[in-house]
C-alpha cells in the first residue's frame, strides 16, 4: 500500500486506560482520521525507548487515513510499575511463574486493546477486508511481547478472545530481538553486555548505539559472518543525533530498562520462544485468529540481532511447511525507522493489511 507524502501534525491525545487491580497503560494517540472506516494500529514499544519515539509516525497516521495507538508497557513512564511480586517472578521465579508473568502482559495489552476499542468504538474489518480492524506492532524487544499477547489467546476471557478474532488483521515484528528465537552469534556485542564498560553505563551506551547505522556484507548470503557488529559506520548519523536532548529525555527510561525488561532478556528465552511459537505456528490459535497476517521486517543498516531474528524466523517459517510469515528486510533503515524515515514505516506496516 503506497502512502503519499503529506505535512504532518504534531499534535496528539496522551492519555492512560485503567485495567482493573490498580493498573494503567499510558498510551499516545494520533486520534481517529476523518474517514469513516480506518485501520488502527497498536504499537509495543521496546527497551529503553518508550512511546514517544513513535511521534513521528503519530504524526503522520490521520493524514494517510491510520489510528495509531503508542501503548506504553509496565514500569515505563505513564503506566503502572510493575510490584514486588512480579519483579520477584523475574528475578527468582521459576518457569512457570515466568510463563505466568508473559501471559499477565499479554492479558493486560490485551485487555487494552478490547476496552479501547470498545470506549472508541474502532471500525471492525471491511466486508472487503481492505481497511477497519487492527494491527499489533512489536518493536524490538516489544516484539516479544506481541508474541505473548498473540501466544495466550485461548486464556482470555471470551469477549477478549472475540473481539481478537474479529478485529485482527496483521501482527508486525519490527527489528525483533534475537534472544527469544536461537542464541546470539558468539561475536555479538552490544554495550549492554560488555564487561568492560562501567556498570553504570552501559544501559546509556546501549541507547546511544542502537540508533547507529551500520554497513553489512551481503545479506543475501544469510550468513551472520556478513555482518557488522560492533562498529558504526560513518557515512549515516545516527538517529539520537537528529533527536533534542528534550525529545530524548521523554522517549528514553534507562531504570525500566535496567530493571524488568533487562532480566527478561537475560532469563526468559525459552518462555519467549514457547511464546513465539504458538504465537505464529500454533494452529488452534491461527484459526481462531482468521485474519491475522504475520510481517517481520528489518532493515539492512541496523543492528545485527535484528537480521539474525529474521533468519531465525525465515527458517522456523520453512521448518513449519513455509506461508505461516511474510518476510522482508528494508533498504537503507536502521532499528529507528519510525523516528528517521516515518513515511517509510508507515508504508511499511500498512502493506501487510493488502
Amino acid at each position: 500500500m503506497s502512502v503519499p507524502e503529506v505535512v504532518v501534525s504534531q499534535e496528539h491525545i496522551s492519555s492512560s486506560l485503567s485495567l482493573g487491580n490498580g493498573v494503567e497503560l499510558g498510551y499516545l494517540d494520533s486520534g481517529a482520521p476523518e474517514k469513516q472506516v480506518y485501520t488502527t494500529i497498536f504499537a509495543i514499544h521496546g527497551m529503553g525507548y518508550h512511546s514517544p519515539v513513535f511521534r513521528r509516525v503519530i504524526a503522520l497516521s490521520p493524514a494517510v487515513g491510520v489510528r495509531f495507538v503508542a501503548v506504553t508497557r509496565r514500569d515505563y513512564n505513564g503506566s503502572t510499575p510493575y510490584t514486588a511480586h512480579e519483579l520477584n517472578a523475574l528475578q527468582n521465579g521459576s518457569n512457570s511463574d515466568k510463563q505466568a508473568f508473559l501471559r499477565a502482559r499479554g492479558l493486560e495489552i490485551a485487555t487494552f486493546i478490547q476496552r479501547f476499542i470498545q470506549e472508541n468504538s474502532l471500525p471492525a474489518p471491511s466486508s472487503d477486508e481492505k481497511t477497519g480492524g487492527i494491527g499489533v506492532l512489536g518493536w524490538s524487544l516489544g516484539a516479544s511481547f506481541a508474541v505473548a499477547l498473540v501466544a495466550n489467546l485461548q486464556t482470555y476471557p471470551t469477549l477478549i478472545q472475540k473481539t481478537l478474532g474479529q478485529y485482527l488483521r496483521a501482527l508486525i515484528l519490527q527489528a525483533a530481538v534475537c534472544r527469544p528465537w536461537p542464541s546470539l552469534p558468539p561475536q555479538s556485542w552490544s554495550p549492554q553486555i560488555d564487561t568492560s564498560i562501567p556498570a553504570q553505563c552501559r544501559q546509556t551506551g546501549f541507547v546511544q548505539w542502537i540508533t547507529s547505522y551500520f554497513e553489512h556484507g551481503d545479506l543475501s548470503t544469510r550468513d551472520p559472518n556478513v555482518l557488522e557488529y560492533v562498529l558504526p559506520t560513518v557515512k549515516r548519523v545516527p538517529s539520537v543525533f537528529t533527536m533534542g536532548q528534550d525529545e530524548l529525555d521523554e522517549m528514553t527510561n534507562i531504570d525500566a530498562a535496567n530493571g524488568g525488561d533487562t532480566l527478561i532478556v537475560v532469563s526468559f528465552s525459552p518462555q519467549l520462544r514457547a511464546c513465539y511459537k504458538d504465537a505464529l505456528y500454533n494452529k488452534d490459535i491461527r484459526a481462531a485468529l482468521p485474519r491475522m497476517k504475520v510481517l517481520v521486517f528489518s532493515g539492512d543498516a541496523t543492528a545485527n540481532f535484528g537480521i539474525v531474528a529474521l533468519w531465525s524466523i525465515e527458517d522456523d517459517d520453512a521448518a513449519a511447511g513455509g506461508g505461516w510469515v511474510e518476510t522482508k528486510i528494508v533498504p537503507g533503515i536502521n532499528h529507528f525507522v519510525h523516528w528517521d524515515a516515518p513515511q517509510l514505516a508507515v508504508e511499511t506496516y500498512l502493506s501487510v493489511f493488502d
